[in-house]
C-alpha cells in the first residue's frame, strides 16, 4: 500500500468550536447534551440545564479539492477523515461523534459508527465537486459548568 499523497482536500467548519450550547445552569453530575445532526439538542443523561430549547447550528464540514498539480488525486484516490475532540480547558468535551448524510461522494465501506474519536474513508470526490457531511456529537458537560459552554474538536483530510 502507498503512503497517503500529500493533502490537497481543504476541509472548512463553520468554527472548530461550534456548535454552541449557549448558556448552562451548573448540575451536580456529568451531563451529556446529544446534538443531532439537525442540529436538536437532548439532554441524555446528568442534571445540568440548558437555558435555551432552540436547536444549534448543525455540525457540517466541507471538503473541497485543490486544482493544483495533484488535482486528479481527487478522481482516483479515497479521502481519509478523522474527527478528534481536542482539550479545551473548558469544562466541557466532545465525547462522541456521528456521521449524516454526505453529499459530493459517498462513504467507502459504508457510514462509520458512532465513536469517541472518528476515522473513515470517502470514495474520491471527483474534480471541482464539494462534498459535505453533516454530523452530530455528545458533548459532556462536567459537574459544575455553567456559562457559555465551549467546546473544540479538529477534522483533517488526506488521500489514502
Amino acid at each position: 500500500m502507498a503512503p497517503p499523497a500529500a493533502a490537497e482536500v481543504t476541509v472548512t467548519l463553520p468554527a472548530p468550536t461550534t456548535p454552541a450550547l449557549g448558556e448552562i445552569v451548573a448540575g451536580t453530575l456529568p451531563t451529556v447534551f446529544r446534538i443531532g445532526v439537525d442540529g436538536s439538542v437532548t439532554r441524555i443523561s446528568g442534571d445540568a440545564v440548558r437555558l435555551s430549547n432552540a436547536p444549534v447550528t448543525p455540525p457540517t464540514m466541507r471538503l473541497t479539492c485543490g486544482l493544483l498539480n495533484l488535482a486528479s488525486l481527487c478522481l482516483v484516490r479515497n479521502i481519509r477523515i478523522t474527527m478528534a475532540p481536542q482539550v479545551s480547558g473548558t469544562l466541557a468535551a466532545v465525547t462522541m461523534f456521528r456521521v449524516g448524510a454526505v453529499s459530493g461522494t459517498t462513504f467507502s465501506g459504508g457510514p462509520p459508527a458512532a465513536a469517541s474519536t472518528m476515522n473513515f474513508q470517502l470514495n474520491p470526490m471527483g474534480l471541482g465537486n464539494v462534498v459535505v457531511i453533516q454530523f452530530g456529537m455528545d458533548i459532556t458537560v462536567a459537574p459544575g459548568q455553567r456559562g457559555a459552554t465551549v467546546t473544540r474538536y479538529s477534522v483533517t483530510a488526506d488521500f489514502v
